[in-house]
């Protein structure tokens, strides 16, 4: 049996996308599986079982990606098409069943590719790469045995916790008995700045792995983390792959479809509503402020208490 499954070029969604396609594995026993996805996102299928093949393609202009993609796809026999970005590609395609997801803004994307699959048992987001590979990765990295993980800064200042109130939460003697390990990537100088900064000027320890840890170390560091601490971001959705207690701070972004779903995970949201963010006519995606600033530190510490 071969299936062809569309995935995601983005990596949060990705790793979500991971939870449909590992049913499909477990479902399929005697399938193949070709995945279409992106550059940024390509880790996530490490050591995937029964990958066949992995068409990374990156977006380019005038759809000329979808052009590269159906050079790929098109002279083979789908026993089975998964589209999880709603193309047109895929009516073109020889298929037996072909199906084609649709989302929308008021359900948790795992909800809805249950629904899309009619799956009743509870599917989470799974990671493949193996674990004997990583067996080490915090001591190479230097990693103490009591920590738990935050990351400040996503892909976009946004949706990022003001810097200034990671300084003060961190201030709470609940923090002296850990080690913080700060997760994420950033070709940012800024960024890079507020980090340095924030390391710097705490009296606890601090482990600073921005640009340090790949995507699947960054995973089975998180797997040893006593809590999960940041943003909406990649970092938060392997978080909750990891199974441990996640907290994603939210505002301009909805946490009904993204938010860490799953046993102690929370969402801390603003007062204003994602709905409200994206109907102000001030609201902007270039060059914001941060708009998460009326989350309180005392929130989320309080939090943070009732986990650890």
């Amino acid at each position: 049996m071969e299936i062809l499954v569309v995935s995601y070029s983005r990596i949060g969604d990705t790793i979500l996308a991971t939870s449909l396609i590992n049913h499909l594995i477990k479902k399929h026993s005697d399938a193949e599986f070709t995945v279409v996805t992106s550059t940024i996102s390509k880790d996530i299928f490490t050591d995937m079982p029964r990958l066949k093949k992995l068409i990374v393609i990156d977006k380019q202009k005038y759809a000329g990606h979808w052009y590269k993609i159906w050079s790929f796809v098109k002279d083979k026999k789908w026993d089975l098409v998964v589209d999880l970005r709603s193309s047109y590609l895929s009516y073109f395609l020889e298929v037996n069943e072909r199906k084609i997801f649709r989302g929308n803004q008021y359900e948790h994307k795992l909800e809805q590719f249950s629904n899309f699959l009619q799956i009743e048992d509870n599917i989470q987001p799974t990671i493949w790469a193996d674990q004997q590979k990583y067996n080490n990765i915090l001591k190479s990295k230097k990693i103490s045995d009591n920590f738990i993980c935050v990351a400040p800064i996503s892909n976009w200042q946004g949706k990022d916790w003001p810097i200034d109130k990671y300084y003060k939460l961190f201030e709470d003697p609940l923090f002296s008995n850990f080690e913080v390990v700060i997760l994420g990537a950033t070709d940012k100088a800024s960024d890079n700045t507020k980090i340095k900064n924030l390391k710097e000027s705490l009296s606890i320890k601090v482990n600073n792995l921005m640009n340090k840890a790949d995507m699947i170390e960054t995973y089975f560091i998180l797997r040893n983390s006593k809590l999960f601490l940041g943003s909406d971001s990649s970092n938060m959705h392997l978080s909750t792959a990891a199974g441990i207690p996640t907290i994603g701070l939210f505002g301009p972004t909805n946490d009904k479809v993204y938010g860490p779903k799953g046993r102690n995970n929370h969402t801390i949201r603003t007062e204003k509503k994602y709905e409200e963010f994206i109907n102000d006519k001030n609201f902007t995606l270039k060059d914001s402020p941060s708009y998460l600033k009326d989350i309180k530190v005392s929130l989320v510490l309080n939090e943070i208490k009732n986990i650890i």
